[in-house]
């Protein structure tokens, strides 16, 4: 996180990125925010790890899906849900979240961290099949 320092008052600042291309996250991006608009690309999460935590939102329409998925060797370590369109859509042990093309609106989000073993995932979709879950 950035720092800033004035008046003898501490302000933390959070990282915020957007996203442009296909990309593989590593521990360095935990507490990270992304922004996603444009083309669509996948995501691929690093191997969990205690602590890890990342928000994803849409920040303006997009071309093709956008998919973030779990890394090839820690499939099936995906749980919790998302709210779309005021319907609970489970993630039990799944291996990736689908922003979908068309379906999305600004402002859609998700959250996921991690204990070390599996991701926990939270969201929220404002319109009808804008934030899928399912296997690879």
């Amino acid at each position: 996180m950035a720092t800033t320092i004035s008046n003898d008052v501490v302000r933390i600042f959070p990282k915020q990125e957007t996203l442009t291309a296909a990309t593989t996250l590593t521990a360095a991006d935990s507490g990270k925010t992304y922004l996603i608009s444009g083309t669509g690309y996948t995501v691929t999460l690093p191997a969990p790890f205690a602590g890890f935590s990342v928000k994803f939102i849409v920040a303006a329409a997009f071309s093709t899906d956008t998919v973030v998925q779990t890394p090839a060797d820690n499939r099936d370590t995906l749980n919790g849900g998302v709210i779309v369109n005021g319907a609970i859509v489970e993630s039990d042990a799944t291996d990736r979240v689908t922003f979908e093309d068309g379906a999305e609106s600004i402002g859609d989000f998700i959250e996921i961290t991690s204990d070390g073993t599996s991701f926990f995932l939270f969201g929220n979709g404002n319109a009808s099949s804008s934030i899928t879950v399912g296997e690879l």
